[in-house]
């Protein structure tokens, strides 16, 4: 329940910041698998392109992340 209140909260940023409509803010930044969020978008009338950019841009940041941060945890549970 939080992942998604706070990916919805995100989304509301989305839409004041950058002026997308609610629903393609919301996919740009829900949880899950692209795969999923794909065939919403496709089926909705939303930014396709733009969904899938962000769900893109998310996974390379989880790639790049997720690593140091996974160590940083085990060190810090560690002690």
């Amino acid at each position: 329940m939080t992942l998604i209140a706070l990916c919805g909260g995100l989304a509301v940023l989305l839409h004041l910041i950058v002026g997308t409509d609610p629903l393609t803010a919301y996919l740009a930044t829900s949880p899950g698998g692209a795969d999923s969020v794909a065939i919403i978008a496709a089926s909705s009338n939303v930014d396709v392109l733009f969904v899938m950019a962000m769900q893109i841009a998310r996974f390379i940041l989880v790639l790049l992340v997720g690593p140091a941060l996974a160590k940083a945890v085990a060190r810090w549970t560690k002690n």
